[in-house]
């Protein structure tokens, strides 16, 4: 079987994806849904603080929420829950009674916000724009523990980063739980200057148990595969008259650090430099926004989780943290990812407009970036490159035209330049609601990139670059059976520098088909089965890999999960075919309301890319989590794995992530983290020289003390060091003191 392209072929693509993108606008017009209830108004607040009054909320629509939706499929539900809603033309009241047979089974914890999903929970999903494409997303746990997001129905992305400044309360009563919610309309986007307002809405409460149940106000049609498109709808907010919606968020860190060259001896301090910057979040109106910062602050205080990277040739992908870039980041969203922001490394300045008019949604971002850092992707490896403190312009531009009930046309371009050097990328994608069920996505880019002469000598690139590449990809989901067809065609000179695509010069076609089994009151409640073939070539035809690979899911008691992936290749790398085989599992299950257990297991035989042969890996993830008591948490992850080759030992790696969190209140908490890795090699298995040991280890102490989303106080402690074949023992190399305060001032 061949994918050779040709230029007819390619042409032939084109075509198809501009026909469909040229007639799509008039398959179907949108509908109007009927409304369930009427959000009403009222003139005086309640107060939030857990505690539901009768008379404060006397006047608010009651929603009853008894239907299981999972596992069980629109079930009577095990427990009920009362939700509670008004607005009062500036902030949307929510607030849940939820009863409970029996109050010390409850699971509820005080986390740092967005870490309750493990917890008894309530919340509220919200479709403002009511589109059927975006919501956003309100919980919190029985202690007024916050967690939002934003759920992007169309690229099927939840982004859980994103987050808002509103206010929330609860409390553990004798046969219940209550929460209250108030959400300042300026935190949400939707369309202004309309005599009324149609929301699409969902109440959902999380309710963990044996199992994990999901509870809410409306039935869910699994024969249906989006979600916003299957919730219920509200009106209300009439007359909304709009006020000052702005925020100003300062931000002051410092830190004073020392370093050390194990060979000199000494500590080196550097000078302490206190850093200022500023973050302007203005709404134009309620359905255009601008961001602006100057100086941002880009300083990560709290640690990644650490990566085993042993045997691997590709870039690891990062995901954003940073406070300027999170807010709208959706609105960026295609199908491939073209704009990762964490690529901008280290800007004195930004500004970003986003915004929906009716149908049109847009994006439109500009900075600067004085640490220009990019991948080189290839089709069997990717490399860092950097220009190193030489600045370059970023403008990133996306629109996004609504078509049908349920689908999209959209257009994105991204450029990035220095002096000697571009990256630019153009192109057009559309995502089509075909059916209930089926799904088609296309997308084609253009790509133009020069490079300088140093990018050019070290990483052998052309003086520029352009090429192209291409998606075709449809999925089909009911509530027994999914398929999915998928075809990418990535150029050879394919560059998206802004974005992550660390592999280029492949095309690959997948294949697979899966089978849901459920019950309502079984040990298990959920199986699911399915087979996945694919085969790549690179753009000259080579054939890089084959595959076959079986997927298994078991969802059973004690909120268990068994997932299986079993199945071989054959695989090219550096000249040679290899037949790679691979079997994996990964068990998790909480026996009660404080532990989790996990354990992932992975044997296979797998290429040395060190040194181009076939090698076996056992590969062991053991991972537990306790909570003692409400206030701390201490969670243990480590990585084991042993690399033989030729009938002997190449490699011993160890990583260990271990973190302890005393959680005080809501608001705040201190926190101790070590991570210690340890890699044992035998030089004389490698081609090139390496070290038989390599040892880092990395701690640091946190506190942290929150008023909102974005009014946040750090301060803390960290130290790191490492060992090779010079060192007897690990060597301290850094320490920082640091401290980082930022405010959310709203006039």
């Amino acid at each position: 079987m061949s994918f050779t392209r040709s230029p007819h072929s390619r042409r032939r693509l084109q075509n198809l994806i501009s026909s469909l993108l040229l007639f799509a606008p008039g398959l179907l017009g949108a509908q109007d849904a009927e409304v369930d209830f009427q959000i009403p108004r009222i003139t005086n607040p309640p107060l939030i603080d857990g505690n539901i009054g009768e008379l404060e909320w006397a006047a608010a629509e009651r929603v009853l929420l008894d239907i299981e939706t999972t596992p069980g499929e629109n079930i009577p539900s095990k427990v009920t829950s009362e939700a509670l809603i008004m607005e009062d033309g500036e902030v949307l009241y929510v607030a849940f009674i939820s009863w409970d047979p029996d109050v010390t089974q409850i699971r509820a914890f005080y986390r740092d916000r967005d870490d309750v999903r493990n917890n008894d929970r309530v919340g509220i999903v919200l479709d403002t724009f009511n589109d059927e494409r975006r919501a956003y997303e309100f919980y919190a746990n029985p202690f007024g523990v916050q967690m939002d997001a934003i759920n992007d129905d169309v690229n099927d992305r939840y982004d859980s980063s994103w987050n808002a400044i509103w206010d929330s309360a609860g409390r553990i009563n004798d046969d219940s739980y209550t929460v209250e919610m108030a959400i300042p309309l300026k935190q949400l986007r939707f369309a202004e200057g309309l005599d009324e307002q149609t929301w699409g809405i969902n109440f959902v409460r999380r309710y963990p148990r044996d199992r994990d149940y999901n509870i809410s106000n409306r039935a869910r049609d699994l024969n249906i595969s989006c979600y916003l498109c299957d919730i219920g709808k509200a009106q209300g907010f009439s007359d909304l008259q709009p006020g000052r919606n702005l925020e100003v968020i300062p931000t002051v860190t410092t830190s004073y650090i020392e370093n050390r060259n194990p060979e000199a001896g000494g500590w080196v301090a550097e000078d302490v430099d206190p850093q200022a910057s500023l973050d302007v979040r203005w709404g134009i109106n309620q359905n255009l926004y601008l961001n602006a910062t100057i100086n941002p602050d880009f300083s990560q205080v709290e640690a990644d989780r650490t990566i085993l990277d042993t045997n691997t040739t590709f870039s690891i992908y990062v995901p954003e943290r940073r406070t300027f870039f999170l807010d709208g980041a959706d609105y960026f969203n295609t199908y491939l990812n073209l704009v990762h922001t964490r690529n901008i490394a280290a800007p004195d300045y930004g500004a970003k407009l986003t915004g929906k008019s009716g149908k049109h949604t847009y994006g439109l971002l500009a900075a600067n970036d004085t640490a220009t850092s990019f991948l080189i992707p290839r089709s069997l490896s990717s490399s860092v490159a950097t220009l190193g403190e030489v600045e370059s312009d970023v403008s990133i531009f996306r629109y996004r035209y609504d078509v049908m009930e349920n689908s999209t046309l959209g257009a994105v371009v991204t450029n990035r330049e220095a002096d000697g050097y571009r990256n630019t990328v153009t192109g057009i994608d559309g995502v089509f609601q075909l059916t209930n069920t089926d799904t088609l996505t296309v997308q084609t880019l253009h790509s133009e990139s020069r490079y300088p002469t140093a990018i050019q000598e070290r990483f052998s690139q052309l003086p520029e670059l352009s090429d192209q590449t291409h998606v075709v990809d449809y999925r089909h989901q009911d509530r027994r059976w999914d398929w999915w067809v998928n075809y990418v065609d990535y150029g050879e000179d394919f560059r998206a520098d802004l974005g992550f695509i660390n592999q280029v010069d492949f095309r690959r076609l997948t294949l697979r088909a899966g089978h849901t089994w459920r019950w309502d009151d079984n040990f298990f409640n959920r199986i699911w089965f399915a087979a996945d073939w694919d085969k790549t070539y690179d753009q000259s035809g080579l054939n890089l890999e084959e595959e076959l690979e079986f997927f298994l899911e078991m969802d059973g008691p004690l909120q268990s999960r068994l997932s299986g992936l079993f199945g071989g290749s054959k695989t090219y790398f550096n000249g040679y075919y290899f037949d790679e085989q691979f079997n994996q599992l990964r068990l998790t299950f909480r026996p009660n309301a404080d532990l989790f257990l996990g354990m992932y297991v992975r044997l296979e035989d797998v290429v040395d890319f060190a040194n181009t042969r076939l090698g076996r890996s056992l590969r062991l993830g053991p991972e537990i989590t306790y909570n003692w008591g409400p206030h701390l948490q201490m969670n243990l992850e480590h990585t084991y794995q042993e690399f033989d080759s030729d009938g002997g030992r190449l490699f011993t790696a160890n990583l260990t992530d271990a973190r302890a969190t005393y959680q005080f209140s809501a608001r705040s908490f201190l926190r101790f983290t070590l991570q210690y890795t340890d890699q044992d090699r035998n030089p004389a298995r490698y081609i090139n020289p390496v070290q038989s040991r390599s040892k880092s280890l990395a701690t640091q102490l946190l506190y942290s003390y929150r008023i909102n989303a974005a009014s946040r106080f750090f301060i803390g402690y960290s130290d790191s060091g490492f060992q090779n074949d010079a060192h007897d023992s690990i060597e301290p190399t850094n320490r920082t003191l640091f401290a980082k305060f930022s405010y959310a001032w709203q006039p």
